[in-house]
């Protein structure tokens, strides 16, 4: 434990240099030249314009998704929400696309059925060759298709991944720098993906949602030693090729002993998003629990153990099988051998050493084409970029979590398809209900002499949610400072008034 915790520790003062800054990254074991750290953080950046998200690839997406919205609602009235890494702008070109469907819960199988048979019908009948269409009737329903070559999954009330959209895109704002956490995310994930093959729930690998967490804690721990996703990548590689496994179990706040569970003892790691800050996320992103999970305070220990940090009974390293927990500890171990050899060699040779450090990312993704757009993209290495804005619609996503929660609790009435009730009022009037409500409390608190007032908020994300306006400074810019602790989210009031409201 003394072993992990020196690995935690960070510098309690924030440097003023980039020099000092990229060293204490290393703790020791890597020396390396602030400015070294600057030109490696650029050659990963031009990496990273040919992996993250491009405007043409948002659109091609985004025409998809509206595609099966419009059908759905159309065809059965029902509403679909999305999730997971495309809204959260983190999706890797063989990503695919999330979707969530609400209904009432004994509608589930019935109207999977019915949906498996319109998507399958769509085949011969749209332009966006509907393919491959495939029902698995699991705890979670999914129904699995392929459009326009991008493989889509449609689940039922699937509320817990609009929480984690939620959470994550706040988490990303907060951190700032450019979106740190979310460059982080997608150079990570590729290195996993296309580099290593770790990548993966439905082969007994890593999940994605899993991955994110684990790239959260680090950030977490270590956010004044990090100029940029090479960075994190770096702690990444060399904090986790070490983690004893089989004693611990990762918390955005640092690693808890498996043998306390269910029990997390306070850490004393120093950190940019506190304890009290999880605890009001946990109260504003999370769904009851269903009365099929016998213990909600149970947290069933695997062989990978990583502690939801919206709900501490998930395991969501529950996926990893015996034998491919010691495969990625390989893949961590001979990774982070792989970068510091990269990192030691001087000059030039560092970013053609990067470059074949992702040789498999640029191989498949570098070339001009991407696997989930038709037309050409910019090639890697022609100095050019058409990465799209990493920023997501926090207030979108928000408003769509309140509605499904709304949809779920509101019991006294029964679910009334598209067309056969009387009530014609929008589906997103209970969210602008909400926002008004969080306003008028706004609004009160000021009358009363509250310093919280509107005017003294940086920026209200429209729901009453307050995300702090982060400076967005360029990812070739030094950082060395470390913004101020992150106690809570909104105050008591405003979070009573949300579950009020929902």
């Amino acid at each position: 434990m003394a072993d992990l915790q020196e690995r935690m520790s960070l510098s309690s003062s924030s440097s003023s240099s980039s020099s000092s800054s990229s060293s204490s990254l290393s703790l020791s074991t890597m020396p390396i030249d602030g400015e070294l750290w600057m030109v490696a953080e650029e050659r990963a950046q031009e990496i990273l314009n040919a992996i993250q998200p491009v405007f043409v690839s948002d659109k091609s997406r985004n025409e998809i998704i509206d595609y099966v919205q419009t059908l759905v609602k159309d065809r059965l009235g029902i509403e679909v929400f999305l999730f997971g890494s495309v809204p959260l702008k983190t999706y890797l070109p063989d990503g695919d696309i999330d979707l969530t469907v609400l209904t009432p819960q004994d509608k589930e199988e019935d109207l999977a059925n019915a949906l498996c048979n319109m998507l399958r019908a769509e085949d011969k009948e749209s332009d966006f060759h509907v393919t491959d269409v495939q029902y698995i009737p699991a705890q979670v329903k999914v129904i699995k298709c392929s459009i326009r070559n991008i493989a889509v999954d449609i689940s039922f009330n699937q509320m817990a991944g609009l929480c984690a959209l939620c959470f994550l895109e706040q988490v990303d704002q907060i951190f700032g720098k450019d979106h740190l956490f979310k460059r982080s995310i997608i150079l990570i994930k590729a290195w996993c993906y296309y580099e290593s093959r770790i990548l993966g729930a439905n082969t007994g690998l890593i999940s994605t949602y899993a991955l994110a967490v684990l790239v959260l804690h680090i950030i977490n721990i270590s956010y004044s030693s990090l100029s940029g996703p090479l960075a994190v990548l770096f702690k990444f590689l060399d904090y986790y090729a070490s983690f004893d496994w089989d004693s611990y179990c990762v918390t955005v706040n640092g690693p808890v002993p498996i043998s306390s569970l269910p029990d997390m003892p306070s850490n004393d790691a120093e950190v940019v998003l506190n304890e009290k800050f999880f605890r009001e996320c946990i109260e504003l992103y999370s769904v009851p629990t269903k009365a099929v999970e016998a213990n909600g305070h149970y947290f069933p220990v695997k062989h990978f153990n990583i502690v939801d940090p919206l709900k501490h009974s998930n395991n969501l390293g529950r996926s990893v099988t015996k034998g491919n927990l010691q495969r990625i500890r390989h893949a961590f171990t001979l990774g982070a051998r792989k970068l510091k050899d990269v990192l030691s060699v001087p000059g030039e040779a560092m970013g053609w050493k990067l470059e074949k450090f992702f040789c498999s990312s640029l191989e498949r993704n570098g070339k001009g084409q991407r696997q989930d757009v038709e037309e050409p993209v910019v090639a890697f290495g022609t100095g050019r970029a058409e990465a799209s804005e990493l920023r997501g619609d926090f207030e979108g996503y928000f408003k769509s979590l309140v509605y499904g929660k709304g949809f779920h609790g509101e019991t006294q009435h029964k679910w009334i398809p598209q067309g056969q009730g009387q009530d014609h009022t929008s589906s997103w009037d209970i969210v602008r209900w909400f926002v008004a409500g969080q306003k008028n409390d706004f609004h009160r608190r000021n009358m009363n002499g509250s310093s919280n007032s509107l005017q003294n908020m940086r920026r209200s994300r429209g729901t009453g949610t307050y995300i702090p306006e982060m400076s967005q400074q360029s990812y070739t810019e030094r950082f060395s400072g470390k913004p101020n602790t992150v106690n809570s989210l909104p105050s008591a009031s405003q979070s009573q008034l949300v579950k009020q409201n929902i």
